[in-house]
């Protein structure tokens, strides 16, 4: 397999605004044929996967994402000799300090490899730039930094990854135009990656559009439908469409423990949904309590009317 943007970045559910690294949300695809990105990124391999890469060239960056940063970064190290002006050694560099939380270094390393040749504009580094000036809350560098990034090079194939993160910032604020552009042109590359349609659900949500939210989500590979991002989108368009009681027993099951800005959003939800099936079970409550009051009632009533025929019955008549 030939790599195009092998130590990039993808923001997953903006995975990069926060939180760090060892929290990042579980989209890990089994299926090498679902990842729209798996010669761009190794963000969302398995580590079957990545043991698969022992003997290439990113032997030393599956270690990185594997968990093991120290053991990458010496063994990166060590060829550092021979790769000094390679920009791709650098960002590796630079992904593993990423993926350690270290953004400073990882930030000083994906300039580097930038510098060693400015005219030909590294698309990995300016990617993970990118990312990195979004997760320091600078939108508009971000958003310049995968724009350059995706730009077309003659020989080069177009790279994925910096459009898709473009999609994601364009979700964020609302440009569902910008962002359903992107998400169709790779959707229509590489049709089931649930990352890539898991974006064209939440467009169609945002658009009002609930019912093909909800049959697109439906389309997501089963094996990744109860990741939490995936669930709490669903969520949301069971909500909008007024299935209340969908929502709660979908909810109920999950913590959203693992990615924290979902976490808040699902506790939001969970906690509405909550108090309105609450309320809906006391006026039920209160509902038949009022039924039995009047049952009660009427069969008290009927029980004198019976009673007063009675005692007319046995009366002595005059």
């Amino acid at each position: 397999m030939k790599f195009q943007l092998s130590t990039s970045i993808v923001l997953l559910t903006l995975i990069g605004l926060s939180g760090c690294a060892t929290t990042r949300l579980n989209s890990e695809l089994s299926e090498e044929k679902q990842d729209s990105f798996r010669e761009e990124s190794f963000l969302r391999y398995t580590k079957s996967r990545l043991g698969k890469l022992e003997n290439t060239p990113y032997a030393a960056l599956s270690k990185c994402h594997s968990d093991d940063v120290n053991q990458g970064l010496k063994d990166l190290q060590k060829m550092t000799h021979d790769k000094k002006k390679d920009p791709e050694f650098w960002n590796q560099i630079g992904m593993c300090y990423f993926l350690a939380d270290h953004l400073v270094k990882a930030e000083y390393f994906f300039q580097f490899s930038i510098d060693l040749n400015p005219k030909s504009r590294y698309a990995p580094a300016l990617n993970n730039l990118g990312t990195i000036k979004l997760k320091q809350g600078h939108y508009d560098m971000a958003l310049d930094y995968f724009k350059k990034a995706a730009e077309f090079k003659k020989g080069q194939t177009n790279l994925k990854v910096p459009l898709f993160n473009q999609a994601q910032v364009y979700l964020q604020f609302n440009l569902l135009e910008n962002a359903l552009t992107i998400f169709e042109a790779l959707d229509r590359q590489n049709s089931g990656d649930p990352d890539i349609m898991m974006g064209l659900a939440s467009v169609n949500l945002l658009e009002g559009k609930t019912g093909q939210a909800l049959e697109i989500l439906h389309q997501i590979p089963q094996e990744y439908r109860d990741r939490e991002d995936i669930t709490l989108i669903k969520a949301l368009a069971l909500y909008e469409t007024g299935k209340i009681d969908e929502v709660y027993e979908l909810l109920k099951e999950y913590n959203f423990t693992q990615y924290v800005p979902m976490k808040k959003s699902a506790q939001m939800l969970k906690k509405l949904v909550t108090a309105q099936v609450r309320k809906r079970e006391i006026l039920e409550k209160e509902k038949q309590q009022q039924l039995r009051q009047k049952q009660i009632e009427e069969n008290k009533k009927k029980f004198e009317n019976e009673l007063a025929q009675n005692k007319a019955q046995l009366s002595p008549k005059k």
